[in-house]
């Protein structure tokens, strides 16, 4: 009889109070309107919380693409059941799971990232804009540039974002040292050129690397006409006609004299005989 009451009252327990006022089970996460009380369930390996402050008779959920996460009232807009810092819930919008904004702000999570939310836009996953300024998010939020109207992607690949305004160019945030914008392209894999030089990420490559002659091979290696380039940094010795990578991945290559694992000479292995 005790055996066959287990299980029962087991069901019991789960679903009711477990003595400090919280319920004892919801069918999925997010809010959950219990009474006068609002309920948080971050997922169902977590206990619920009261969302602290939450006015039952205005409390609106699931917000247009807000999923589980995003809830408001009259008087605050909540993220994962905890009210946003000066957020107006009358003007407040999800722009996308990552972004919203109301009349005055545009926010990221609980972050505030600018002002001007009308003209907000998102460039890459690293930069977005107003009309005020162009912002980068990581790793904090700050000014990049305020040439606005002359802020243009060049190239968002191979973990590399580019872009250029009137007076500089840009690598995943970084200031291309002594790169002309109006003459500067991206070769690939960190590396780009103007009329005058090329560079690997924002350095230019070495003195004396010879333009017209240079020449991107697996990245990060290339060459010119006398020498061979390790992100940037001469391979001391390497011979540019003859050199070749061998194995990307592990950054290894050989010449007809020698075998090289990044940068440096080193005698030959099975990976690279």
């Amino acid at each position: 009889m005790l055996k066959s009451l287990l299980p029962s009252c087991a069901l019991v327990l789960l679903l009711s109070s477990c003595g400090d006022g919280k319920p004892g089970a919801f069918d999925k996460a997010g809010y959950h309107v219990d009474g006068k009380v609002v309920w948080y369930l971050q997922s169902w390996t977590s206990s619920p919380f009261q969302v602290a402050g939450a006015d039952v008779a205005t409390f609106e959920h699931p917000l247009p693409k807000g999923e589980s996460s995003y809830a408001k009232d009259k008087n605050h807009v909540y993220l994962s059941g905890r009210a946003l810092k000066d957020v107006d819930p009358a003007t407040f919008e999800i722009l996308d799971g990552r972004y919203s904004r109301d009349a005055k702000y545009v926010h990221r999570g609980e972050e505030r990232i600018c002002d001007d939310p009308a003209n907000f836009e998102v460039l890459s996953g690293n930069f977005v804009k107003n009309s005020k300024a162009v912002y980068r998010l990581y790793p904090q939020v700050e000014v990049q540039t305020t040439d606005v109207a002359n802020f243009r992607l060049l190239s968002d690949a191979d973990y590399y974002s580019y872009f250029a305004d009137s007076q500089y160019v840009y690598v995943n945030g970084n200031t291309v040292e002594g790169a002309m914008p109006a003459s500067f392209k991206v070769i690939k894999g960190g590396f780009g050129k103007d009329e005058k030089q090329p560079f690997y990420f924002d350095k230019p490559m070495p003195d004396g690397t010879l333009l017209d002659s240079f020449e991107v091979l697996d990245s990060p290696y290339a060459r010119d006409a006398k020498r061979v380039y390790f992100m940037g940094k001469i391979v001391e010795g390497a011979d540019p006609v003859t050199f070749e990578v061998t194995d990307a991945k592990f950054q290894r290559g050989k010449d007809a004299k020698n075998r090289y694992e990044q940068e440096k000479s080193v005698p030959a292995s099975a990976g690279n005989p």
